[in-house]
């Protein structure tokens, strides 16, 4: 999920199309990579300790990707699907 995540695939489905990805299998030694539904069960059973540990993860990665080059600009991509605004922006 990370790798995917990593590559610019944030959608779920991604990781049906990504299960044979032949870099992703040559990076991380498998034959094949977990499906979207292998990923539904894992966020399923997350509680907030793997929450907090997945967003570790994700603090030492970005790190180690701006120790490489830090961004100029940050976007922020916010989802109004939910909020009582959502179509009448």
């Amino acid at each position: 999920m990370i790798y995917q995540i990593l590559a610019g695939y944030f959608n779920d489905n991604d990781a049906d199309e990504l299960s044979n990805e032949p870099v992703f299998k040559s990076i991380l030694d498998k034959e094949c990579l977990d499906s979207q539904p292998t990923l539904s069960r894992f966020f399923n059973r997350m509680d907030s300790d793997t929450l907090t540990q997945f967003n570790e993860i994700s603090k030492e990665l970005r790190k180690i990707a701006y120790m490489i080059k830090k961004p100029e600009k940050v976007l922020f991509d916010l989802d109004s699907t939910l909020l009582n605004t959502f179509g009448v922006q």
